[in-house]
């Protein structure tokens, strides 16, 4: 009896920890999984978390923030905007786990593109509307880059800006990225932007149309600390 119940508690308890050790090994999977893809004669390898790392805009900070660049860097261009906005998130991301204005970005031909600060500057004011943001608080101006892409530019500001929906690191990180790159011409911010992973990864392996979406969880390099923020945050960060 005492043998028969031992060796029925033995196996019992070894389906229970197969099966425990089985349920870790699919929790650290679903939380972030890396797949290999080899795609064409590049041998491209595609990494893609498990919960892509996404969040919903904050179209207020977008606004205030296109305002902030129309006091501090007047004459900015869209396609200049879209890369400061970009490169800021990322920077503010990989130091304090969180972007600035949570934007979508998305890969395209000319690098990574901040979805909504396209829009807005392109005049679709949609998404602003919607938050209650009726007209957009600086004057635009369509014109070409120095190199002859057609362009918008941020002209003069019509108010100040509402620094209480920012933190302190929130301006500090944007205007370290825009000090850097004030003057950068079109083909330089492609160029300082069009190795970053998330980029690649997104605009190598679409599979349809002119652009892909990008997540925030491959601008990450770091395979530890991408992997501790996607198992923190990946559940809310649409929620965010």
């Amino acid at each position: 009896m005492v043998s028969d119940f031992f060796a029925t508690y033995g196996r019992g308890l070894r389906r229970v920890l197969l099966k425990s050790k089985t349920r870790v090994l699919k929790l650290a999977f679903y939380y972030y999984a890396r797949v290999y893809e080899r795609l064409g004669d590049g041998g491209i390898a595609r990494r893609e978390a498990a919960v892509p790392l996404k969040f919903r805009p904050k179209i207020g900070k977008i606004v205030e923030l296109l305002l902030h660049l129309a006091h501090t860097r007047p004459d900015a261009d869209k396609y200049q905007a879209v890369k400061f906005f970009y490169l800021a998130d990322r920077e503010h991301l990989l130091r304090y786990g969180r972007p600035i204005s949570f934007e979508n970005y998305y890969a395209m031909s000319y690098g990574p593109v901040a979805s909504t600060v396209l829009d807005l500057l392109n005049g679709n004011l949609g998404a602003a509307k919607n938050a209650g943001i009726q007209g957009l608080p600086f004057k635009t101006e369509a014109g070409k880059t120095k190199t002859g892409y057609d362009t918008t530019f941020i002209r003069k500001p019509l108010r100040p800006v509402d620094y209480d929906l920012f933190s302190n690191t929130d301006i500090q990180v944007f205007d370290e990225v825009v000090s850097k790159y004030r003057n950068a011409t079109f083909d330089e911010l492609f160029k300082a932007t069009h190795e970053h992973f998330a980029w690649v990864n997104a605009w190598t392996t679409r599979k349809e149309g002119e652009r892909a979406e990008m997540y925030y969880d491959e601008m990450i390099d770091d395979e530890k600390r991408r992997a501790e923020l996607v198992e923190d945050i990946s559940s809310v960060a649409s929620r965010i």
